[in-house]
């Protein structure tokens, strides 16, 4: 097993041209997350893949974040804020949490866990992780919540029932024939339904995977529990059509799961094989995500949030340059005071306290002054993630327009305690006075 960070280290891997050419294909069929909000190289190229950089038998790792697993070989990537951890092997757990928590508040990127999910758990290899979490969410369900539904039917009856689709008896019967079979649509109320086929068959995918007792066990009796289901191979677009009402919640979080799990069947040609699977994230857009969801959580009485706001051109004739901030907030109270909100999945140098310019890069202040600019805003906030338990202070940077000294803009930039390995069950609330301080200072 190789463990990687972030734009660190080159490791040793074996049957280094499959990998390669499973991760083409992941890239190819875009089924491992939402791709629409990845910018990337040109993608035209048969041969392009973004997750890993090859240099003979060694791989480095990109910005995605999550495991690789092809057959034997296991490939887990953690985020670059724990890159300098010592005995970075014996964390794992700890950072897995990390992810979990920063999970909890994402919107784009949907992850049917939640950190307490993790409380009575002791694994630390990412997909074994992974399938435990879905077996027990997959056993506690189906055995607290058994599901009975209409399953819809389309099929030849002698003695007719529900409605008659006479098209298709002429097609089907008639023309054969076949007077006798009379095409039927009808609904019976069954437990054999397309919900339950979907977990049964996920549950073999996951028994066939795992190596873990305890997942072993729980797939088990998941599938002894669906005994009265049939067993069919099932796709990620049936999950796409499974209609659920507000009284099955458990299994449209289940729906989820099965989600993940049959768009990893696409590289494989043996309907229980599951092999090849991953998990990959792009971590500047989780962290983006993450601190989007984090303010609407906690501040939604006092901001408008708006995420990913691009409603606005930075030119008006012609109308080019489409602006896209991250995040967008406008006061609630009366005022419409707006603030844009910039995430920098950056992490600066350690002494960036010494530089003029705090670690900041030209390109992203002319970009982000330009948007003020334009939206008639005067206060811009930079977020990068803490480089230490310590939280630097906040930088400011006055920007006065040229003309006639009349405006300027404001630009704060602060560290967020995105991590911590001494208090993680504190995050949240640190997170949250850190905001609410550094708010109120641009408010008022």
């Amino acid at each position: 097993m190789a463990l990687l960070f972030e734009y660190d280290k080159w490791e040793k891997i074996s049957n280094k041209d499959d990998l390669k050419k499973m991760l083409q294909d992941i890239w190819k069929q875009r089924v491992f997350v939402d791709s629409e909000v990845i910018e990337t190289e040109d993608t035209n190229d048969n041969r392009y893949q973004p997750f890993l950089k090859f240099d003979d038998s060694q791989v480095r790792a990109n910005n995605f974040v999550g495991f690789i697993q092809n057959g034997e070989e296991l490939i887990e990537i953690y985020p670059k804020v724990f890159r300098n951890l010592s005995n970075a092997k014996e964390k794992k757990e700890l950072m897995l949490r990390h992810i979990f928590y920063w999970f909890g508040y994402c919107r784009k990127w949907r992850f049917p866990f939640n950190q307490a999910s993790l409380d009575t758990i002791d694994i630390d290899e990412f997909p074994e992780l992974i399938i435990n979490l879905i077996a027990n969410q997959f056993l506690e369900t189906v055995s607290n919540q058994p599901l009975t539904m209409y399953q819809q039917l389309e099929e030849p009856l002698i003695t007719p029932r529900g409605s008659i689709n006479f098209k298709r008896y002429i097609s089907n019967s008639l023309s054969h024939g076949n007077f006798q079979n009379i095409e039927c649509d009808y609904e019976p109320y069954l437990f054999d339904n397309k919900v339950n086929r979907i977990i049964k068959y996920c549950s073999r995918l996951l028994l066939k995977q795992t190596k873990f007792t305890e997942n072993v066990r729980m797939l088990q009796d998941v599938i002894f529990i669906l005994d009265e289901v049939e067993d069919l191979p099932c796709t990620a677009n049936e999950v796409d059509r499974v209609s659920l009402n507000s009284f099955f919640a458990e299994y449209s979080i289940l729906m989820d799961s099965c989600k993940l799990i049959l768009n990893q069947q696409l590289y494989s040609s043996n309907t229980y094989d599951l092999s090849q699977w991953c998990l990959l994230f792009p971590m500047e857009y989780i962290f983006e995500d993450f601190f989007a969801g984090f303010l609407e959580d906690k501040f939604h009485k006092k901001y408008k949030v708006e995420y990913q706001k691009s409603n606005e051109y930075l030119s008006n004739t012609p109308k080019v340059f489409n602006m896209q901030h991250d995040i967008f907030l406008t006061t609630k109270n009366g005022t419409n005071r707006k603030i844009i909100i910039d995430t920098k999945y950056k992490l600066r140098e350690s002494n960036f306290k010494t530089d003029l310019k705090k670690g900041i890069e030209q390109t992203d202040l002319y970009q982000m002054v330009s948007y003020a600019f334009k939206r008639g805003c005067t206060d811009i906030v930079l977020v990068y993630p803490n480089l230490t338990e310590n939280i630097n202070e906040p930088d400011n940077f006055e920007i006065i327009s040229g003309f006639q000294n009349h405006e300027k803009v404001n630009v704060i930039a602060i560290e967020i305690p995105f991590w911590s390995l001494k208090d993680m069950k504190g995050l949240d609330q640190r997170i949250f006075e850190l905001l609410e301080q550094n708010l109120n200072r641009i408010l008022n």
